[in-house]
């Protein structure tokens, strides 16, 4: 551009430069949002699971809790009856 008797204004360039880093940014910066919006949005299902998991587990317990129908076995007997010899 010096040999065609143009100057080049170094303000000019510095200013595109900048203008299109911030342009990069911006588009990082939306990136970054829709990002955290899905990993919010996931985190509110896996909790929303959680806690139905939960829910269906004390469900069940208290089912087992309160039957009849579950028996539970006699304790292991302790004494020894003879020798093994």
């Amino acid at each position: 551009m010096h040999e065609a008797g143009e100057i080049p204004d170094p303000r000019e360039a510095q200013i595109a430069r900048l203008k299109a880093e911030n342009t990069k940014l911006w588009e990082r910066l939306a990136q970054s949002e829709q990002t955290i919006d899905e990993l919010t949005g996931f985190r509110s299902q896996a909790l929303a699971r959680l806690a139905a998991q939960h829910e269906e587990i004390d469900r069940l317990r208290e089912a087992v809790t309160g039957t009849s129908r579950v028996s539970h076995l006699p304790a292991p007997r302790t004494t020894v009856i003879g020798t093994c010899s």
